[in-house]
């Protein structure tokens, strides 16, 4: 469907219920794909004869896909309509990640871990555009809803995935354990790609047609706030998975399980949970906001210092304080419908900020990867991510300050 498509609206018969229930399904989708490796990276590496590049390249994908496909997602949100969009992000998440794992080829399972990714990214930027489309004045309800949801799905995959793998190995052979309890998430979004066929049907093409600035705007780049906001959000990400990529593998090494490991990685998501709860309502409403991620970014430098000292001893404060730190995605990810007021210029800045965020976020689980081959060690990793800490409280206080990119562009 063409661009000179008449512009849509929202029909009356897309409820509030309908709406949470499809964000919701596909914001606990977003995640998964990405957490699922970590606790079960030495059993893909064995399973697909990956070595410590590789590995690291694998865990680096999510950031590198969610940087470089996200940069075409505005576009395709415009070619297809933003819900048709959200649509196939969800059925290419279902394909990629549900049949990944029972190829035997390693640049198969590559291919379609990237397909995966793709919808995911896609979804990333769109779905804030979408939000600030429909919703109305329920957005920062259905933000919250969403922010939730993705941390969610960040700890349910590293929760449960050992424990799956676990439980199938036992049912069947070890072979088939790990490969069905990392297809399982594919599976999952079966359910978000049924709703949003629906909604899609409902809605029709819903990319906005006549911006509601009369004044042509200045391209993205050019805005001070865009540039903090991307920062802020890259430093984050970076954080987030490398986290998912490698904390399981910091906490093994250390001599604790593969489960506890998981449970670990799943915790500090969990308590991310709370500033999802929380960081939407406190972006719209606070007058200091920058403290937050000042708070939060040093929080963060504060646990992986701990980890650097005593990794197993203290592994459950650790955990604390970098679920405290993890807060910093529902600041970022509220902050740019918040920091924009028409919702073209939402969908620009979330197609700004995500895709090269996620570029520059893919750099670090590479990084660690080559890293952790070149040293054996964690010590060049763990003093990289406390400056990261510090690199986010800056970024962070920066793109709180109460101006829009509106008015900037």
């Amino acid at each position: 469907m063409s661009q000179n498509t008449p512009q849509a609206s929202t029909p009356k018969r897309l409820t509030l219920g309908l709406m949470f229930l499809s964000i919701l399904a596909l914001a606990l989708n977003l995640r998964a794909a990405a957490s699922s490796v970590g606790p079960l990276l030495a059993e893909i590496g064995q399973g697909m004869d990956f070595g410590g590049g590789a590995l690291g390249f694998l865990t680096s994908l999510p950031g590198l896909i969610f940087g470089v496909m996200g940069l075409f997602a505005v576009r395709i949100g415009r070619r297809f309509g933003i819900s048709t969009t959200l649509l196939l992000s969800a059925a290419a998440l279902t394909l990629g990640i549900g049949l990944r794992a029972w190829v035997d080829n390693s640049w198969l399972f590559l291919g379609l871990s990237v397909l995966g990714l793709t919808g995911i990214a896609v979804a990333n930027v769109l779905m804030p555009a979408w939000i600030k489309i429909h919703a109305r004045q329920h957005t920062v309800k259905l933000m919250t809803v969403y922010s939730v949801c993705v941390v969610a799905a960040g700890s349910l995959g590293a929760a449960a995935t050992a424990p799956l793998a676990q439980l199938f190995s036992a049912v069947f052979t070890a072979e088939s354990g790990w490969r069905a309890a990392l297809s399982t998430w594919g599976l999952v979004a079966l359910i978000p790609t049924v709703l949003w066929l629906v909604i899609a049907r409902r809605i029709g093409y819903d990319y906005p047609q006549n911006p509601a600035h009369a004044i042509p705007t200045k391209r993205m780049y050019r805005s001070s706030a865009a540039w903090a906001m991307t920062a802020f959000f890259a430093l984050q990400s970076t954080q987030v998975y490398v986290q998912f990529g490698w904390l399981p593998q910091i906490y093994r090494d250390a001599g604790i399980s593969s489960t506890e490991a998981g449970l670990l990685l799943a915790a500090t998501a969990l308590i991310g949970l709370v500033g999802s709860l929380l960081m939407p309502t406190v972006v719209d409403r606070s007058t200091r906001l920058w403290v937050w991620p000042v708070v939060f970014g040093l929080l963060s430098t504060v646990g992986y210092l701990g980890l650097y000292l005593w990794p197993a001893e203290g592994r459950w404060l650790w955990v604390l304080l970098l679920g405290l730190g993890g807060m910093a995605f529902a600041t970022a990810i509220s902050l740019i419908p918040a920091r924009s007021v028409d919702p073209e210029i939402t969908a620009r800045l979330s197609g700004f900020v995500q895709p090269v965020g996620y570029i520059l976020a893919g750099i670090g689980p590479l990084g660690v990867g080559m890293l952790y081959s070149a040293s054996g060690g964690w010590t060049s990793t763990l003093l990289l991510l406390m400056a990261s800490g510090i690199g986010m409280s800056v970024a962070g206080a920066f793109a709180a300050r109460n101006i829009t990119v509106d008015e900037q562009l």
